[in-house]
């Protein structure tokens, strides 16, 4: 068993440390408290130098010594004291020994003792399997082979398709099976008759030269009634004259032809038609008969013929072969009916400008028998109406076209599908599928129970299954859960370790996972040890990033592992150590309280040690002061050590080391309980300010946020002008406490003898 650390240079922290006389040796139960940053790593460090018999890589001028109870000496030349076995867990092993990403390491083998009678069983559950496994793959082979067969019929059925539909793009059994898919389940819908298919079959082949132009639509404008209208007011009236002549009102076409003819006499004695004189009394006679009124009148008539005959309709001029033969039936007699309603209707223009024309000749006489001209425009219109939504089918289809030839195809490829289906007996062929999986299921289900059995097995006879049980087993009882376990792994034929988060690797640990199964490997490691009672224990922090609910885990778990009655069936028996010495160091004040309460050694005691950091190279290794063992709460040694260094006469620069980080953990305590809030929004320099004010918060604060932490040393050394303002700072503290006088009361209580 380890007595003494003698002396320690050059080894991280400790630049030149050499043990006092009144520090204590060590015991069986050796616990260590520091800071952060103290040294206590680099104790344990010096303890590995010791378990893996080589230099730290990082320190290669360091020196120390270690002894025995026997007073054997080991150091940095002599790594072997008196054979003694030394275990280590502390960050490097984490390090060295495991891989927390994923990553396999090398496995905790442990020895089973029914590893023979495990083998036999291992044998029969392995043939009676490989019998399984045989009937599991011709239950497969069956049912691959209907599956097959229903593929290949698609495959087939695919080709078809595609070439009776005449279909250019790939169209295999990949691009027929989802159709397959879709509508097996009510495949009857999907079939089509006969007719409906050749019809759509049509539209499917269509090609593009069997696209139509389209046919323009029939426009009329049907002004019937509106010049029967204007014509039965022109034929009604009557040109006013000066002076007519009785004959030719008698005799209107004499009228006509004396009215045509005068023109060619003027200026002439004699008449072009006989060669008779002509007297100058007749010739005005015959003027005065054909005023310019009648002239006029006679000008609108012929105006009106005019616009009475541009009113006339044209015929349609499409033929069927400008319509798609689907719509030949309808459209043929629409057709004819609408030729025979535009040659009535035109006829009744006709009529219409016969009887203008006889008011042309009959110019002093009124027309107002319309009854030769029939006004019906509703007959022609709705033939109109009728051709023209023939046309705008033809239309629809023209712009259609592609659209329907889509449709047309997805169609009949489902009802292709479809008639597979039924040609197919699929629906036999399925309930045999359905079969095969059912027993194929059941004989992979006692196929897995067989695996699952040989793995239990196999456990048995394997080092690493067995390592790997126990492993398991502290990691659950650290997190309190099974999603994260170890799995063995064969990588070259040699087992392995593999971290696992229920199926998958286990990757991106919290830093609580991450040291609780970093902890339980070093304790499975331990039961490795053939010989744990010979053994020096040294556990470095193993409540890293662990919150409050683990460290109670982590206390429980080392009393169960490393202490344990002399006679287990007898509870008042005394308490013994499973291994030969335990060394704890911590830098959790509750943890440490949790320490306190380690079991009593039937014959040793429980000694308490304290790394302290003194300057920027040095830390020492003494006593732990009575006032950290003695309290329970941090808070009360916090106070102690701001209460002495403020009524100190002689502050010395060790003091200051620690001063900073003290006071401002006190003061996360002190403020928390005065002025509690969520821990999202409320912080020491909050709470401060609204105890004391802004200003005098930040000016107790400024100093100690700068001071404390990691590099607290290093900053101390840089800044002696700085230095100088903690004293103060401390002193404004005090006074601030003070004004709470009952709580400042019971705290120097509390501290004093």
């Amino acid at each position: 068993m380890l007595k003494r650390i003698n002396y320690i240079k050059n080894f991280g922290v400790f630049s030149n440390y050499r043990r006092s006389g009144d520090i204590q040796d060590f015991a069986k139960v050796n616990i260590i408290y520091g800071w952060n940053y103290s040294g206590k790593t680099t104790i344990s460090r010096i303890f590995q130098s010791f378990e893996l018999r080589k230099e730290n890589e990082h320190y290669p001028n360091a020196e120390y010594e270690l002894e025995d109870i026997s007073s054997n000496k080991g150091n940095q030349e002599n790594k072997n004291v008196n054979d003694l076995i030394i275990k280590v867990f502390n960050s490097d092993f984490i390090r060295d020994n495991i891989h927390l990403e994923g990553e396999s390491f090398n496995p905790v083998l442990l020895l089973g003792d029914d590893a023979k009678k495990a083998e036999q069983e291992t044998k029969l559950k392995s043939a009676r399997l490989d019998k399984i496994k045989g009937i599991v793959k011709r239950l497969n082979s069956e049912c691959l082979a209907k599956e097959n067969s229903i593929l290949d019929g698609l495959t087939k059925r695919a080709s078809s398709i595609k070439e009776s539909l005449q279909i250019v793009q790939a169209f295999t059994r990949v691009h027929i099976k989802p159709i397959f898919d879709s509508i097996r389940g009510n495949h009857k819908q999907f079939l089509l008759p006969d007719t409906k298919a050749h019809e759509l079959l049509k539209a499917a082949t269509a090609s593009e030269d069997d696209k139509l132009p389209t046919v323009t639509k029939y426009v009329a404008n049907l002004l019937l009634l509106k010049k029967v209208e204007e014509a039965k007011a022109l034929l009604s009236l009557i040109p006013e004259f000066f002076n007519t002549i009785q004959y030719f009102v008698e005799n209107p076409e004499i009228a006509n032809w004396a009215e045509q003819g005068l023109p060619l006499h003027i200026n002439k004695t004699k008449c072009e038609f006989c060669g008779e004189g002509l007297s100058e009394k007749r010739l005005a006679e015959l003027a005065a008969h054909f005023s310019e009124d009648l002239k006029r009148h006679k000008r609108q008539l012929e105006a009106l013929v005019e616009s009475v005959g541009i009113c006339k309709l044209q015929s349609p001029v499409s033929t069927k072969n400008d319509f798609y033969k689907e719509l030949w039936t309808p459209f043929e007699p629409s057709n004819k009916n609408l030729k025979e309603a535009i040659q009535l209707y035109n006829k009744q223009l006709d009529n219409l400008i016969s009887l203008v024309n006889e008011k042309k000749d009959k110019a002093f006489q009124k027309i107002t028998d319309f009854s030769s001209v029939s006004v019906d425009t509703e007959t022609v219109s709705s033939f109109i109406a009728e051709y023209n939504k023939i046309v705008g089918q033809n239309t629809n289809k023209t712009f259609e076209f592609d659209k329907t030839k889509v449709d047309a195809i997805n169609l009949l490829k489902q009802h292709h599908t479809a008639k597979f289906i039924v040609e197919s007996d699929l629906s036999e062929k399925e309930k045999k599928i359905e079969l095969y999986k059912q027993r194929e299921a059941k004989f992979i289900a006692i196929q897995s129970t067989i695996e699952r059995e040989i793995i239990q097995l196999e456990s048995q006879i394997s080092q690493a299954h067995k390592g790997k049980e126990k492993l398991n087993d502290f990691i659950q009882k650290f997190l309190g859960r099974e999603e994260i376990k170890v799995v063995v792994i064969k990588e070259d034929n040699k087992e392995r370790f593999r971290l696992q988060r229920n199926d998958s690797k286990a990757v991106n640990l919290s830093e609580g996972e991450k040291t609780a199964i970093a902890f339980s490997f070093f304790l499975t490691k331990l039961v490795e040890c053939k010989d744990l009672g010979k053994t020096i224990v040294y556990i470095d922090d193993p409540i890293s990033s662990l919150d409050s609910n683990h460290i109670f885990q982590v206390n429980a778990l080392l009393k169960e592992f490393f202490f344990t009655k002399e006679n287990p069936d007898d509870e008042s028996s005394p308490t013994i150590l499973n291994c030969l010495q335990l060394f704890l160091s911590t830098h959790n004040f509750d943890f440490l309280g949790l320490l306190r309460e380690l079991p009593k050694l039937k014959d040793s005691k429980k000694f308490y040690y304290y790394v302290k950091r003194i300057n920027v190279n040095e830390s020492i290794l003494g006593k732990l002061p009575k006032s950290i063992e003695n309290y329970s709460s941090e808070y009360h040694y916090l106070f102690e050590l701001i209460y002495k260094f403020h009524n100190s006469e002689n502050k010395d620069y060790s003091d200051l080391m620690g001063i900073p980080n003290a006071v401002r953990r006190f003061m996360e305590l002190y403020t928390y309980s005065r002025i509690p809030g969520h821990h999202t929004d409320s912080t020491v320099d909050k709470r401060a300010e609204k105890l004391w004010g802004a200003e005098k918060s930040k000016r107790i604060l400024k100093v100690f946020h700068y001071f404390s932490h990691g590099s607290n040393i290093e900053r101390m050394a840089k800044n002696s002008d700085l230095i100088c303002d903690i004293e103060n700072a401390v002193t404004d503290l005090i006074e601030l406490i003070k004004i709470d006088e009952n709580h400042y009361n019971e705290l120097e209580k509390a501290i004093k003898p």
